[in-house]
């Protein structure tokens, strides 16, 4: 009998992983809480990978990663990303995935995109088309609310197709999780609507240790416009158009020179910490962030990267004749998540991660292009892994751990979307790019009453039934960002304490979060 693999999450991580584990001999289940493959990070993504090829050695993407995350990278998973980035990339290329290696150290899957705005989204395509041609599974609609834990061993998870309200335990060998992050616990993200954190949740209410999860990476550049849709800009943008402050001048690019780097391009691989924070913190004092895109001519606009900014723009508005435009840092990344090993072992036997959803490999920070490389290299570990280190397949079984919380929220009376908003707004308050104690405490305040309030979470149809469900995901993985942000007194890569400024070498170490009697505390320092 073949081991049954369930995969959760239907993006670069997961399809990676199921096709490896499928093509290993096991019996493979993917779930996704959209239809497969359009609501993951890695269709919205750029589409370009960093990593140790041509010009650029193993050596110096395993070190300029450690820099970049300012040494509390856990150095075996960084090592082990940058010796097997390659034939990763290599690997895909034999199962058909369009990808081009280039040799300043990058690759591509751009050539396979549809449009400028989702640039992995034919990569996710190929992945699918793949899975599937292979015998991979996919359930798709599908929020899974439990991981079924059995003598310390995942043994299956509880499920429910938001569509239907149907619900079904399905038994596993082992679990795979690779769920993303958690970019819509703010206001402002550039993170598609449905990356509510589900994983680090799951994780934690099963057992699991999170690390690392104060370290939450924002652009430095996202419209700030209240008729534009929430988005990044490429930070190189400012090496061609002028980015002002309220005195004309351009300020960010002034800074970025200051830290020793040529340009906006050069920043958005290795800066884009501190060209977040130092946004914020401008703009914090009153100060302006102007981009003067109105100063490119008419015909230019037909053309990249102008051609892709035009469409968020308001209708039947020139943008050569809207004037400079307002903008700010944005939600992009957690670089914090499930503690893992590199075989992408969790600490509960028979949980494996991979992807955004996991720590370690970032640190303090990513490098712009790891992202994606990440998903790939620990995907495959993580399907070549589960085979061996899993036992029998447990059988199907009743939900009824799910089957009471629908029945209770039948019962209820608060909107879940709602409560979605208020979770939003807190920690974009107080979980930006500048915290200090004060606003995290008011942070974990306003999250301990929302907490409250879901016990009464009601749904009048399927899509309220589905943001009910997202909302334990959400306050867990607020809870988790605000207890570590409150424990680092100091400041390291993207997370940056106004009562703490300075980066102190005692805390160059990690901050591991599990749960505790129903509360989320830090475990070491």
């Amino acid at each position: 009998m073949s081991k049954k693999i369930i995969v959760i999450g239907a993006g670069g991580a997961g399809l990676t992983a199921a096709i490896a584990a499928r093509m290993a001999g096991a019996e493979v289940t993917v779930i996704s809480k959209t239809a497969m493959g359009t609501g993951t990070c890695t269709a919205y993504a750029g589409g370009i990978f960093t990593l140790g090829y041509g010009n650029v050695t193993p050596e110096r993407h395993s070190s300029k990663t450690m820099k970049t995350g300012r040494n509390v990278n856990d150095i075996r998973l960084v090592q082990t990303f940058s010796e097997k980035a390659l034939q990763s990339m290599k690997t895909l290329q034999s199962w058909g995935i369009t990808l081009k290696l280039d040799d300043s150290g990058h690759a591509s899957v751009r050539a396979s995109a549809s449009n400028p705005f989702m640039a992995g989204y034919g990569m996710v395509q190929e992945l699918y088309r793949t899975g599937r041609d292979k015998g991979v599974s996919f359930l798709d609609e599908t929020v899974v609310t439990k991981l079924k834990i059995k003598q310390g061993k995942v043994s299956g998870v509880e499920c429910i197709n938001w569509k239907t309200g149907r619900t079904f335990g399905l038994g596993a060998s082992g679990v795979i999780l690779a769920t993303g992050g958690a970019g819509q616990i703010y206001n402002r993200t550039d993170n598609p609507s449905r990356i509510t954190g589900d994983g680090y949740s799951l994780a934690l209410r099963a057992g699991a240790t999170l690390r690392d999860m104060e370290f939450v990476q924002f652009y430095p550049l996202g419209w700030n416009e209240e008729s534009f849709t929430n988005w990044m800009i490429d930070l190189q943008i400012i090496d061609k158009v002028p980015l002002t402050d309220e005195r004309d001048n351009e300020f960010l690019l002034e800074a970025i020179r200051s830290w020793g780097l040529k340009d906006g391009l050069e920043a958005n691989y290795y800066a884009r910490d501190r060209a977040s924070i130092f946004m914020a913190k401008h703009l914090k004092k009153g100060g302006k962030a102007l981009l003067h895109l109105e100063k490119f001519p008419p015909e230019k606009w037909g053309r990249p990267p102008l051609a892709e900014m035009r469409p968020f723009y308001p209708a039947n508005v020139d943008p050569w004749e809207y004037g400079p435009v307002n903008v700010s840092p944005i939600e992009h990344y957690m670089t914090g998540g499930l503690e893992i090993d590199t075989s992408c072992c969790t600490d509960i036997e028979g949980l494996f991660a991979c992807g955004e959803v996991t720590g370690g490999v970032d640190g303090a920070s990513r490098i712009g292009g790891n992202a994606l490389t990440n998903i790939v290299a620990f995907g495959l570990i993580a399907g070549e892994t589960v085979i061996s280190k899993t036992g029998e397949t447990s059988p199907d079984f009743e939900p009824s751990r799910t089957d009471e919380m629908i029945s209770n929220m039948k019962k209820g009376r608060i909107s879940p979307t709602e409560i979605k908003k208020n979770i939003k707004k807190a920690v974009q308050k107080g979980l930006g790019p500048v915290r200090t104690a004060l606003s995290i405490r008011e942070t974990l305040d306003s999250l301990q009453e929302l907490k409250q309030q879901s016990s009464e979470l009601s749904f009048e149809n399927s899509l309220e039934l589905l943001a009910a469900l997202e909302v334990r995901g959400m306050l867990d993985s607020a809870e988790a960002v605000s207890r570590a942000a409150l424990a680092r007194e100091e400041s390291r890569g993207v997370h940056f304490r106004e009562d703490f400024p300075v980066e102190r070498k005692e805390w160059e170490k990690n901050l591991r979060l599990k749960m505790v009697d129903h509360e989320i505390r830090v475990i070491d320092r």
